[in-house]
């Protein structure tokens, strides 16, 4: 009984970016029927900037079987060192090994559109589930379930929306507009931090020689109001270089692709030396990227995550800034919680109540809160004028250790380290998706 109720039983994702993605294979490894839609043309985006799992993400990742194919086209992160402006070691933190004996999986980086095409081509049967090209117009309510409309003039129906299309949801303005007024907030980001990101191939070496960079390492550079971050690869350098804004930005913001040298949130570092013993500077992997661009770096939770039959995760409800790396780790667990909520409503009800979304949102809405804090928090000490604050990332250990898991998977190869996993099934979550009034 409960497999036909599931059967019936059909959710329509929009958006293809990591999240969306991960939600899919949650879905299929529960026997959830799905769709995900697409506004691009393809889903492997061609981006400037990479992408972090900490242990939870690649956890959820080894639960749904990919965690193989997660390691052949990532790198670890091992080592972390700290610097002036001009490139002087002030640190050094082996946090990240710490952090591997701790939760039994590490901390690994990825290129995004590696890590898209890999997503995509392990999901049973893509062709039948993903949908490009289809950018979101209007969400349609109907007896018993919904109907998404699309800007070529077709359509999905299904039995839900969930909305996984990023800091500027069409979704969550889709809700805003058939909520009572003021449920939901026009803009609920600001920015504090602009940032320009970008990725640059390994400077190359010759035979007995080395680029001064060691490979699979994080390097923080830092300046009175500024950060530059480096992470290397096995074969590219990804770096982020954050500026503070003079005031905060409450406003839609596209990612500018036009940047150039003279951008103040570049110029200042171009002589700065990344790799001392070489010489390397800054500006030596400006002039080699291979893509770059800037952003506001805005950051907040959404304060009602579900309207009817419409729900957010990811980005879409809450955005944290990204020098901790934790966006899509977020993203992946609370698409790991809503699965969750959704197989204990399917175990007897064929339709979703609110009861259920709202048991997700209070799962997860203080978690991304605190993450967005300590982001937000290790972002102003790292850039204060006078003097660093120095955090380390093994404070987020006892965090990560109660991180989602998907409740309804066996998972007999799960890794377990010295800290243990503490997640526990919320029982009083899993009876409240079985009740309240329908959507």
């Amino acid at each position: 009984m409960a497999d036909a109720k599931k059967n019936k039983f059909k959710a329509i994702i929009i958006g293809g970016g990591p999240v969306g993605m991960y939600l899919a294979h949650a879905l299929q490894t529960t026997g959830i029927d799905y769709v995900l839609c697409e506004k691009r043309d393809a889903i492997p985006p061609s981006t400037a900037f990479g992408l972090f799992l900490w242990p939870h993400g690649l956890r959820l990742l080894h639960q749904v079987g990919l965690l193989d194919r997660t390691e052949a086209i990532s790198s670890l992160l091992t080592k972390i060192t700290h610097a002036g402006p001009k490139g002087d070691v002030m640190r050094e933190y082996s946090d990240f090994g710490f952090i591997h004996l701790a939760h039994g999986y590490p901390v690994r980086m990825f290129d995004r559109a590696s890590l898209g095409q890999m997503l995509y081509d392990a999901l049973r049967e893509p062709a039948a589930h993903v949908r490009t090209g289809k950018q979101l117009v209007d969400i349609e309510r109907r007896a018993g379930g919904v109907t998404a409309h699309f800007a070529d003039g077709t359509r999905e129906e299904g039995s839900i929306v969930i909305g996984a299309d990023g800091i500027w949801s069409t979704v969550r303005d889709l809700m805003r507009r058939d909520a009572p007024e003021g449920l939901f907030d026009a803009v609920p980001f600001s920015a504090n931090y602009r940032a320009v990101f970008g990725r640059s191939p390994l400077p190359s070496r010759q035979p007995g020689s080395s680029s001064g960079l060691e490979l699979e390492q994080q390097f923080e550079f830092h300046r009175d109001g500024a950060l530059l971050q480096l992470f290397t690869s096995k074969r590219e350098v990804h770096f982020i270089s954050y500026l503070k804004l003079d005031q905060p930005r409450r406003e839609r913001s596209g990612f500018d692709e036009t940047i150039d040298a003279s951008d103040a949130a570049v110029a200042p570092w171009l002589d700065t030396r990344v790799a001392a013993a070489t010489g390397l500077t800054f500006r030596d992997l400006w002039q080699t990227r291979a893509a770059a661009g800037g952003a506001n770096l805005d950051e907040g939770v959404v304060r009602m995550w579900h309207w009817g039959r419409t729900v957010l995760v990811g980005d879409a409800a809450h955005k944290v800034l990204p020098n901790q790396g934790m966006g899509a780790n977020g993203g992946f667990e609370g698409a790991a919680s809503l699965v969750n909520q959704l197989t204990a409503l399917l175990r007897h009800e064929p339709d979703p109540n609110a009861a259920a979304f709202a048991a997700y949102q209070a799962e997860r809405q203080g978690v991304m809160g605190a993450y967005r804090g300590m982001a937000r928090d290790e972002l102003a000490g790292w850039t204060r004028e006078g003097g660093r604050r120095w955090t380390r990332c093994v404070r987020r250990i006892p965090m990560v250790s109660r991180a989602v898991r998907l409740d309804a998977v066996p998972f007999p190869g799960e890794r377990v380290g010295l800290a243990g996993w503490g997640y526990k099934v919320p029982a009083e979550a899993a009876r409240a998706a079985g009740g309240g009034p329908k959507l």
